[in-house]
């Protein structure tokens, strides 16, 4: 269990690679940064484990893939144990690389960082400031998850038990952020492939990682997984993801766009967008799916939906790994549901006419 920060203390740092050189440029990235001080060093995922232990370090910057024990099952010790906030540092956003990372935020790893191309001018600058950002944001989140009452459930005068009973819906949309990866897994692992309903989601992750991403996340639930291209259709059985830098918006008819508007916030693409693009064109027959993560995107957005007579679901504050966003949703009364993700798929499967029993082979 790691204490938390003192205001004005720097952010100790736990510094986790097996190469030499990349070490020396992560302390050249922080140093003179009074706000950050490096307290160790490690070569391996053992080492790390270790220390963690017996520096309690505020932060890890964890590399992915080393030898011995790699970053995911390094990652998953310490949080089993000491709960330190940590960040996967990676060489490789594509492919089998960057499957590695989403697996390390599975494991329990806050974000995800791309390492620079040093032989790219001003890589290493633009890294230092992102870096620097992402190691303080990280510092301010309280990982240990404390067990406290569920979030109580929030509905309007008159709203039924199970809203299915009234209304035929015909879209899901989905947010998450910090800690998301694994909600969505618990949630879509549970859905089968003919699953009647298309699904979209906002997921904020670091440029680069989203095609990794969209493999990871194939490996664990039977529907079509891909990133929404820039003119597309919602169908059934399908999850479309945002693309990088791109806001995904849903239109009536099942048309679906990926449009280079603003940023809605800070979020490009933003939940907030989503949702209430999905609350115009859908009304009462969308299902808007608030996930873990910091801030607020989605909150508004979550509250759009249900003022259009959608049905609204949050993550429950004990299965979160950051409860900002959830918590904003509860506060602004836009949740109709709070629950674990693996209890989501049976609630949407009773919304789209169905039950999780009929799916295992009961009598229709």
């Amino acid at each position: 269990m790691t204490s938390s920060p003192v205001p004005g203390d720097p952010v100790r740092l736990l510094v986790v690679d097996d190469s030499p050189s990349i070490r020396a440029v992560i302390r050249a990235m922080v140093e003179g940064d009074a706000g950050i001080r490096i307290v160790g060093e490690a070569e391996t995922g053992g080492e790390a484990v270790e220390m963690a232990r017996t520096l309690r370090p505020g932060v890890i910057l964890m590399d992915v893939q080393m030898p011995e024990m790699d970053g995911i099952e390094a990652t998953g010790r310490i949080m089993a144990s000491e709960a330190v906030p940590s960040i996967a540092f990676s060489a490789y956003t594509r492919e089998e690389g960057a499957k590695a990372s989403i697996e390390m935020l599975a494991a329990g790893a806050l974000d995800v960082m791309a390492k620079p191309d040093l032989g790219e001018a001003g890589a290493a600058n633009e890294c230092s400031r992102a870096l620097r950002k992402k190691i303080r944001s990280a510092s301010r989140v309280a990982v240990v998850r404390h067990l406290r009452r569920s979030v109580p459930m929030v509905r309007g005068r008159g709203e039924p038990a199970d809203p299915s009973d009234r209304t035929r819906f015909e879209v899901v949309g989905v947010g998450a952020s910090t800690g998301g990866p694994t909600a969505l897994r618990d949630l879509f692992s549970a859905l089968p492939a003919d699953f009647p309903m298309p699904i979209l989601v906002v997921q904020h992750i670091t440029m680069g990682f989203t095609a990794g991403f969209v493999e990871w996340l194939r490996q664990h639930t039977p529907l079509d997984v891909r990133v929404a291209n820039k003119e597309d259709r919602a169908v059934p059985g399908s999850i479309l993801l945002a693309p990088e830098g791109r806001q995904l918006e849903a239109l009536p008819g099942g048309a679906v766009r990926a449009t280079s508007r603003k940023a809605r916030g800070v979020h490009l693409p933003s939940a907030d967008t989503l949702f209430s693009s999905l609350a115009s064109a859908y009304g009462r027959k969308c299902i808007g799916i608030l996930l873990t993560g910091m801030g607020a995107d989605g909150a508004a957005g979550l509250l759009d939906i249900r003022r259009a007579g959608g049905f609204t679901v949050a993550q429950d504050e004990e299965t979160c790994v950051v409860f900002g966003m959830p918590r904003e949703a509860v506060r602004l009364g836009a949740v109709n549901r709070s629950m674990a993700p693996a209890s989501m798929a049976d609630l949407l499967l009773r919304m789209a006419g169905r039950s999780a029993r009929r799916e295992g082979g009961g009598r229709a």
